[in-house]
């Protein structure tokens, strides 16, 4: 008898050490397209946090009227948009209403701007084009490489906490960052920042 359950614990050992991993299936960018209201960034199951890219912001009302393109942007991304406007904490997938987008992050490199600019225009403010060849979306990891500011964002989360990596690559960014090499030959920059707004919100 013993023979037997110390086989059968040896096989159940061993199918679970084959079992397929079904984590590379995933595709977080499934529904970022038209309304799909989804959104392509790190978050955990039922976790508090949703660090994801906002590739644009629209206001509720135009004139005292509703705005209908503010219905395409619930998960605060579409993926046929060009450019990010920061990286937020807070985010609905699939609900088809709008909210959250709450704590806005947005490194960048160059003179400082404290508004993210109009659409079409990233020099206006310190949105930043990107391009999907150098986005990575996975189950709780997301990576973008900033194009303007040229820095490479990454984010992972917990079940509360968001954690943001930002490297700014050495080679000289669009806006004119002023680069300085150090005696270990790591980049610096004198005027690269981190903008933390507080304000906005998806609903605005």
């Amino acid at each position: 008898m013993k023979r037997v359950v110390a086989f059968l614990f040896t096989l159940a050992i061993h199918t679970y050490s084959q079992q397929a991993n079904y984590i590379q299936y995933v595709n977080p960018l499934i529904g970022t397209q038209k309304m799909g209201h989804t959104y392509p960034g790190a978050t955990v199951p039922f976790g508090s946090v949703q660090l994801s890219p906002d590739t644009d912001e629209q206001p509720y009302l135009i004139g005292g009227k509703y705005n209908k393109e503010t219905y395409r942007y619930c998960a605060g991304y579409q993926y046929d948009d060009t450019e990010i406007v920061g990286f937020s904490h807070t985010h609905f997938s699939g609900t088809g209403h709008s909210d959250l987008g709450d704590f806005l992050i947005m490194p960048t490199v160059g003179d400082l701007q404290l508004e993210p600019g109009k659409k079409g225009d990233p020099r206006s403010g310190f949105r930043s084009t990107f391009s999907h060849s150098t986005e990575v979306a996975e189950p709780d990891y997301y990576k973008v490489k900033l194009e303007d500011d040229n820095i490479l964002a990454e984010m992972t989360a917990t079940t509360r906490v968001g954690l943001h990596q930002y490297t700014f690559l050495s080679s000289p960014p669009a806006r004119g960052g002023v680069a300085d090499a150090s005696s270990d030959g790591v980049v610096l920059y004198a005027n690269a920042h981190i903008i933390l707004d507080l304000m906005p919100g998806i609903y605005n």
